[in-house]
């Protein structure tokens, strides 16, 4: 058996602890315990069997099964064909994803031989076993969270468009939406064409042009729009339309 500690702050989205491999002796088995980390087993030979909550799964050579925290299991080496698996224990707010994920994955591009060779070298860098757990998530949940962040971004996008009057910077939709701040920049963009903060420019200036056609004066359009006053507004619309708003005819009735 040959088992890999790593250290390091918990508080992050995705933090390797564990990482090992082990050749079964026949019917090992191992539980019920409960674990305060996530586990995914991938099966390198042999079968066995995965007992928790919601049943019991078989798991054979070229699956992995799925240990989550706070949960109790136990899982067992079949008598004649006993498994032969390596590990990675895991945890942080990353492993959300798993909450309604099946207990059984078919292992995808042969990323259990990855894992096993890291193993058997007893690789010290803890990047590189978060690289592929990351590899491994991508893998098994790429398009759920392509639907996740779909629906995110039109979230963001809806906020911006009947919120523009507040206070908003791409900093604090990032947070409120659950985003890295460039990350978020660059799939707003990849979807509507425009940035988040463009957006947000380009939405409080065609509203501004509707109020100041029907009366407004600069500066109340500048607040009713979210500027912070008059000056900036009339920078940005100039740098919008090429004239300042107290200068556009196209308003004029």
């Amino acid at each position: 058996m040959k088992i890999t500690y790593f250290s390091g702050s918990e508080d992050i989205d995705l933090h390797p602890l564990i990482v090992g491999h082990y050749l079964c002796p026949s019917s090992n088995k191992y539980g019920p315990h409960v674990r305060n980390h996530h586990i995914l087993h991938l099966i390198l030979n042999g079968k066995g069997v995965l007992i928790n909550d919601r049943g019991t799964h078989q798991v054979s050579k070229g699956e992995m099964f799925l240990i989550r925290e706070g949960e109790q299991t136990t899982y067992i080496a079949d008598k004649d064909e006993p498994w032969e698996y390596t590990w990675i224990a895991f945890k942080g707010a990353k492993t959300s994803i798993f909450n309604n994920s099946p207990d059984v994955f078919k292992i995808p591009d042969n990323m259990d031989i990855k894992l096993y060779e890291y193993v058997k070298r007893e690789e010290k860098s803890p990047e590189i076993f978060l690289s592929i757990l990351y590899e491994l998530i991508y893998h098994l949940f790429a398009d759920k969270e392509k639907e996740e962040n779909d629906d995110r971004i039109r979230q963001v996008h809806r906020y911006i468009k009947y919120n523009y009057m507040e206070h908003i910077t791409v900093e604090n939709l990032a947070a409120m939406f659950g985003f890295e701040r460039s990350y978020l920049y660059r799939i707003f963009k990849q979807r509507y064409g425009i940035g988040p903060k463009d957006y947000l420019t380009r939405i409080r200036l065609e509203n501004a042009k509707e109020m100041l056609a029907r009366g407004y004066s600069v500066a109340e359009c500048a607040y009713m729009v979210g500027y912070p006053d008059a000056f900036s507004f009339s920078k940005a619309y100039k740098n919008r339309y090429g004239i300042a708003p107290s200068h556009d005819k196209s308003l004029q009735q």
